[in-house]
């Protein structure tokens, strides 16, 4: 007895094979790029958080409004829209932020200094060039639908102390 085999023809074995093969790269490359974004660290401003050299994956699905202090956020810097930064949420909107020897104050609080971890790294310099061992910055509130922003390398990490209160609509990701 011989059994006869139901021939499938080469056209439709070979749809079945790339129809899935096409569909899972396509899925892939939009996870990718508009759901999970990774961003290679180029610098020391978020240390030890973010080590120089890593990458990190940034969620694109959040809500503004969920965002909360101590997130740290990719955004669009408002100098130059082809800039990213990545950055801590220490304020929102309505918070009062006043840095006083290099303390950082929120609502008339001092920040936990936990928030921003230390570096172990000795390359890191305590107090670069161009900064003081009070560097201190008026007390300033955080306007609506905006975010005032710290690195946690402060001494090295461009934020909100220069660059002012990020726009909530320049606010790209989270970290995952």
């Amino acid at each position: 007895m011989s059994k006869s085999k139901n021939k499938v023809p080469f056209k439709t074995r070979l749809y079945a094979f790339l129809v899935p093969l096409f569909v899972g790269l396509i899925s892939a490359i939009l996870v990718k790029y508009y759901i999970i974004t990774p961003v290679h660290i180029p610098n020391q401003f978020m240390e030890p958080t973010l080590k120089n050299g890593s990458t990190a994956y940034f969620n694109r699905l959040f809500r503004s409004k969920d965002l909360g202090i101590g997130d740290v956020v990719l955004v669009r810097s408002p100098l130059d829209p082809q800039s990213l930064l990545i950055a801590r949420i220490v304020g929102k909107p309505g918070d009062s932020i006043y840095v006083q020897k290099r303390m950082v104050f929120r609502n008339g609080t001092l920040l936990d200094p936990t928030s921003f971890p230390e570096s172990a790294s000795n390359d890191i310099p305590l107090i670069p060039q161009g900064k003081t061992e009070s560097d201190d910055m008026p007390k300033l509130t955080v306007p609506e639908k905006s975010f005032f922003l710290l690195a946690d390398n402060r001494e090295l990490g461009v934020d909100s102390r220069t660059l002012g209160v990020i726009q909530e609509s320049q606010v790209i990701a989270t970290l995952w």
